[in-house]
């Protein structure tokens, strides 16, 4: 019997890249079995591509919330979510993650790849909030080509939409599903054409930082020592600064010795923004501690909270 494969993709009135990502689906040597696009936007989709399915989520709960909404409707033996600005690299990913997709195995993920190319079309500061995705990353549960067993899926209720609101929530889902058998990260690679429609400022860098670090704090809180059986906790400067952050108190008792301290490692957390070819940033060597102490802000919130709810428009 042929495998039944259900995609999903969150849309939220916005047709995008659909045509392009549909054709790459369709254009897989595993076609998927069905093709549902969740809407959580007030106006709707006004031009539904043709062979999909259309539902409309009457909550807007962000991402996690339509591919929630999106699962109840699916009719397939296996969830592949996605995002519409994404790309399987070649046409036979699909078909490789199934086959990787082992009975102890519970999901099949691929590494995410953000084009250089494109990555340098962006401006400086858009550059400096993406520099760490540029080339390959092996993230775990993204949501961005994501092959999943429905009855999985299910049995744990999705993603934790009540704890999780705009960042954490692929982490935790990567857990609970790990608690039931491997996720497995492919050879297999996405490319995710991430536009910058809006003009990336430095602001954006600091909500950005705040954002992720209060859902890092939310997921100690829930966690604990088992974060770091997330494929993503692997990224060296990503999540270099959280072991900084038991130092803090020693700068109040010996500032002579640990502000300076602090003011030098803080500069290693954020290591590939000298990947970005502008002299604007060596003001970096400043707003890296400056970032560091967004990101100790974000993640006492979150761990006193339990939740992450800041959000970021962009």
């Amino acid at each position: 019997m042929e495998a039944r494969i259900s995609v999903i993709i969150p849309i939220y009135g916005n047709a995008g890249n659909l045509t392009r990502l549909i054709h790459a689906l369709n254009a897989q040597t595993l076609k998927p079995h069905e093709i549902i696009l969740v809407d959580s936007s007030p106006v709707g989709l006004k031009e539904i591509p043709p062979d999909v399915r259309y539902v409309k989520n009457p909550v807007d709960s962000a991402l996690s919330g339509d591919y929630n909404h999106g699962a109840k409707h699916a009719t397939g033996d296996y969830l592949l979510l996605m995002q519409q600005d994404c790309l399987p690299s070649t046409d036979r990913d699909l078909a490789e993650n199934l086959r990787l997709l082992s009975p102890d195995r519970v999901a099949v993920t691929s590494s995410v790849t953000l084009p250089q190319e494109l990555w340098e079309r962006y401006s400086f500061w858009g550059q400096a909030l993406m520099a760490r995705w540029v080339r390959t990353v092996k993230q775990g549960i993204s949501g961005k080509f994501d092959l999943i067993r429905a009855d999985v899926f299910r049995k744990i209720g999705g993603y934790d939409t009540k704890t999780f609101s705009f960042a954490g929530e692929d982490m935790d889902l990567c857990l609970r599903l790990s608690q039931l058998g491997e996720v497995f990260v492919a050879p297999t690679q996405v490319i995710h054409w991430h536009n910058q429609s809006q003009k990336t400022t430095w602001t954006d860098l600091f909500k950005k930082h705040y954002q992720l670090a209060e859902s890092f704090g939310a997921l100690l809180r829930k966690w604990g020592p088992n974060l770091g059986r997330i494929p993503y906790a692997s990224h060296f400067s990503h999540h270099f600064a959280k072991y900084l952050y038991p130092l803090v108190p020693f700068c109040l008792l010996f500032p002579k010795y640990f502000v300076p301290l602090l003011f030098v490692l803080s500069n290693l957390t954020n290591l590939e923004v000298w990947r970005v070819r502008s002299l604007k940033k060596v003001i970096f060597i400043v707003l890296n501690p400056a970032l560091f102490m967004t990101d100790l802000l974000g993640t006492l919130k979150g761990l006193l909270t339990g939740k992450q709810s800041y959000s970021v428009n962009k």
